[in-house]
């Protein structure tokens, strides 16, 4: 089905529509009189015949500065059904005479509609800030991210003439992705064709079934259970002489049903094939990661039917990009193992990754030198009472304590058995505060510095104790975690080297190769293999020691993390030149760079999300690291992959996250049970503004597009009229509306949903506003509206990263609490997102009288109530 470039383009194969050329806002036509259009002088020219969209850059088209003036030109592109279309993008060729621009883009707008009945309305547009100044990037591209079936793209270059290369329009047909990772290949059956669960008798394995795949099996049973009911036995194959109504699965040679069937092709490592027939589905896999990767999209298939609770009939062929897909995060405080145990089995296996780099730090417990756990847990006491600075990674490993070995060999096994690969991160010469807290005398310090108020970042690494310390450490690490081929140990950010007596005169590059070289032996002898990090070898860095990369073993992997502060170059490249193997370190999805063009290169073996925080359900959420953890998981996996797929890529999570959001947070969401009643309630008599309010230098806003009346919004009804209540701090400036309204409720409810937004961004974690829920017997509970957690401004569209480069580690806000339930346009363009929050009710045997919304103190952003709607079981009054 589409997904890609709709226009063709030479990037895929073209939906079927066509394109013209026309006078700015006229049905006359304005054909190119520079470089004419090579298929057809006048009408319709259908995508794969035209210049604009036959994928050759070579085939342009221009006008003279003296045909488009000051007015420009319209290409009406039109599609034979709906799309969702989520960017157009231009290929112009810009030119120069004298040092001056004569050919480019002064401006670009797009306007859209759904069908012929509606009126096209503006829906993206990109313009220079002065009159007439060229836009003089060659690749040009507007953001769109809705339906439609006809666009205009209006063009105007402000006198000069114009010479267009290509015109693509991205998106994908509405049903698509169908399936998140997206799978690299899947045919659909003959359509109403499907595998209901209703008629499901077992899982079927063979009489032999390996390890593997009764483990494949029995998740399957138990997440059966778990998210329809559904209680099925594993059966074997001989024994059972059932062939209808199973789900048959194995390895090459395990399952004749299995074997027996041509079309399933799976012999690529981690990868699977599906098949799903109206009788029976079929899965075959090499490995443990296959299976558990298809039985996970089977699963999803069932979720994503909703209450079909069915398979559609199709043919899976899916495996991996690349070979590493990994996350990295310290050793959890010990309270927090239960989510990271969740927050595998059903988001990080599910989403196809499969390493983790887990931080060891003195997070665990060593038994031969305890005394780096007991100053560690000791410092960060003393940070935590305001008597030292924060201890570095204080917060992010073991919350400031440590595991036993025990519990981590406990997580390590857990993560195993879903495939994992667990790497263990020894962190050594640089950010090692942790030993150099415990062992001041092997700091690298200057002679006679005093010592510090902040903690020393570096050991000496010509300090007879220094590696007797990190060898008794990683012979610990090695015993509890068995790594199956690497170890991480660290070696980033060596920032203080070359200072102490031993070490002065001598060359950073010489210092870091031999610590590098004695660790890397000392591995070898273990029959393990070294990863570090690899900004050290980074020429561009002012710390680095970048003449050392020619005195490292080059079997050495180099994880290359400071890409963020090249973002024009692929610093890879150095590193691949001088033959080591990368792995994109710190990838984060909403910053990096060229992504397929990278990742295709020789060499370049996989990548891993970083954290860089406590491992909580709340501090990943709130840091975008949950939502960073899927979009990247599918683009590190599936080859359909592109950077201008970026809003069909969130249309698709957002329908996942309300049910990674359950399972995580351990929590049932009434509404999105069989039997739940909703009660919209009518907020009419307490509004407190219309839809639109233009305040200048208050940012003001503009809600006049979205719909009236009864509306279901992500299946949930609500009550939309003519007005908002919109309440600010009387600490604003000119303020405007009030600061507190209450809504009588009368009512018991199981939960409330909250459809808001706010006025202006803000900062993380500021309240915006409060929800207080007043029940009858006069207790109240207070809900936050917490900024960039459950609520953000009206005018950013869900999941828009945070480009800058200083919020790279926390690159999304408000990405997993709330749902996007309504994101539109406003009439000049502009992005509209409302945000629903579902609080649920801890006390849902008391009547709520009324819930009164307050405004945040501290801030000059309006909490914007648009809607709420209660959640009741059915039958209950």
């Amino acid at each position: 089905m589409p997904l890609g470039c709709l226009t063709g383009n030479g990037k895929a194969e073209a939906v079927e529509g066509c394109y013209t050329y026309q006078r700015r806002g006229l049905k006359e036509e304005l054909f190119p009189n520079l470089i004419e259009e090579k298929a057809v002088k006048s009408g319709s020219i259908p995508f794969p015949d035209g210049s604009l969209t036959d994928g050759d850059e070579a085939s342009m088209v221009g006008w003279s500065g003296d045909t488009l003036g000051e007015i420009g030109v319209d290409i009406a592109v039109e599609f034979k059904k709906p799309y969702f279309i989520d960017r157009v993008v231009v290929v112009q060729d810009v030119r120069r005479r004298e040092g001056q621009v004569t050919s480019a883009l002064n401006g670009l707008w797009v306007y859209a509609r759904r069908n012929p009945e509606e009126g096209y309305r503006l829906v993206g547009r990109l313009e220079t800030s002065l009159p007439g100044e060229p836009i003089t990037e060659e690749r040009v591209s507007v953001n769109v991210g809705l339906e439609a079936s006809s666009l205009i793209v209006r063009l105007d270059s402000f006198n000069r003439s114009l010479i267009l290369k290509e015109l693509e329009v991205w998106g994908s047909s509405l049903d698509e992705p169908r399936l998140f990772p997206i799978p690299q290949r899947m045919e659909m059956g003959p359509e109403g064709e499907a595998f209901k669960l209703a008629e499901m008798k077992g899982v079927l394995v063979g009489r032999e079934a390996s390890d593997d795949t009764l483990f494949a099996a029995e998740l399957l049973v138990e997440k059966l259970s778990e998210d329809f009911g559904v209680r099925i036995p594993v059966l074997r194959e001989r024994e059972a002489g059932i062939r209808v109504g199973v789900v048959a699965l194995g390895k090459p040679g395990e399952c004749s049903l299995v074997d027996g069937e041509p079309s399933l092709k799976a012999d690529k490592p981690e990868g699977y094939a599906l098949k799903v027939e109206r009788e029976r589905v079929l899965l075959k896999a090499l490995d443990r990661r296959g299976l558990v990767y298809g039985v996970e999209a089977l699963l999803q298939l069932f979720w994503l039917s909703g209450e079909k609770m069915e398979a559609e009939a199709c043919l899976i062929e899916d495996y991996p990009r690349m070979a590493i897909r990994g996350v990295h995060f310290g050793i959890p405080p010990r309270e927090e193992i239960p989510f990271i145990k969740r927050m595998i089995r059903y988001l990080l296996a599910p989403m196809r990754m499969n390493t983790i780099f887990l931080q060891v730090t003195a997070g665990m417990k060593f038994d031969r030198r305890p005394e780096i756990n007991e100053a560690w847990e000791r410092a960060n006491k003393k940070a935590a009472r305001g008597e030292a600075p924060p201890v570095p990674h204080g917060d992010m490993v073991g919350g400031g304590s440590y595991l036993t070995k025990e519990e981590v060999r406990d997580l390590v096994e857990y993560a195993r058995k879903y495939g994992f690969e667990v790497i263990p991160e020894v962190q050594s010469l640089s950010h090692v505060q942790y030993l150099t807290i415990t062992y001041p005398e092997i700091a690298e310090k200057a002679e006679g510095e005093e010592k510090r108020e902040y903690y020393y970042d570096c050991y000496c690494p010509l300090h007879p104790e220094s590696r007797k310390i990190v060898f008794d450490m990683i012979d610990e690490v090695v015993e509890v975690f068995k790594p199956l081929r690497y170890v991480h140990m660290g070696h980033d950010e060596a920032y203080t080297m070359a200072v102490c007596e031993r070490c002065k005169g001598k060359s950073r590059a010489e210092l870091y190769a031999k610590d590098v070289n004695e660790i890397y032996r000392y591995l070898k002898s273990k029959g393990l293999g070294m990863m570090i990090w690899a900004d050290m070898l980074q020429p561009f860095r002012w710390y680095s020691a970048a003449e050392a990369i020619d005195a490292i073993p080059k079997d050495i992997i180099m994880l290359d993390f400071v890409w963020y502060f090249r973002l024009d170059e692929d610093i890879e490249d150095h590193l691949l030149q001088h033959g080591f193997k990368v792995i994109m370190g710190n990838f984060y999805s909403s910053h990096y760079t060229r992504f397929t063009s990278r990742s295709a290169k020789p060499g370049v073996i996989g990548a891993e999300v970083s954290t860089w925080c406590r491992t909580d359900e709340y501090t990943l959420a709130a840091k975008g690291k949950l939502y960073d953890f899927i979009y990247s998981a599918n683009m590190i996996w599936t080859s359909h992959y592109s950077d201008e797929l970026r809003w069909t890529m969130d249309r698709m999570i957002t329908k996942l996250i309300p049910r990674i959001r359950s399972k995580l947070g351990g929590k049932v969401y009434p509404s999105q049970l069989k039997d739940a009643e909703f009660k919209p309630i009518d907020l009419s008599k307490v509004y407190t503004s219309t839809l639109r309010d233009e305040s200048g230098w208050k940012g003001g806003f503009d809600l006049s597009t979205l719909p009236k009346g009864e509306e279901r919004l992500g299946g949930i009804p609500f009550k939309l009229g003519g007005g908002l209540v919109v309440v600010e701090g009387e600490s604003v400036k000119d303020q405007r509306y009030p600061s507190e309204v209450s809504i009588p409720v009368d009512d018991k409810l199981e939960s409330v949903v909250f459809l808001h937004t706010c006025s202006m961004k803000s900062v993380r974690r500021k309240i915006i506003g409060r929800y207080t829920v007043e029940y009858e017997d006069g207790s109240t509970v207070d809900v936050k509206a917490e900024y960039g957690w459950n609520v953000a401004e009206w005018n950013r569209r869900h999941a828009d990263p945070l480009i800058h480069t200083v919020h790279r580690h926390q690159g999304y806000i408000t990405t997993y609490a709330v749902d996007p339930l309504w994101q539109g346009k406003t009439s000049t363009g502009q992005d509209v997102t409302l945000y629903g929050y579902e609080w649920i009710n801890p006390h849902s045997e008391k009547t709520i009288r009324r819930i009164k919304v307050s405004a945040g103190e501290d801030t000059d952003s309006a909490l914007i109530l648009v809607a709420v709607t209660g959640v009741k079981k059915r039958g209950c009054r």
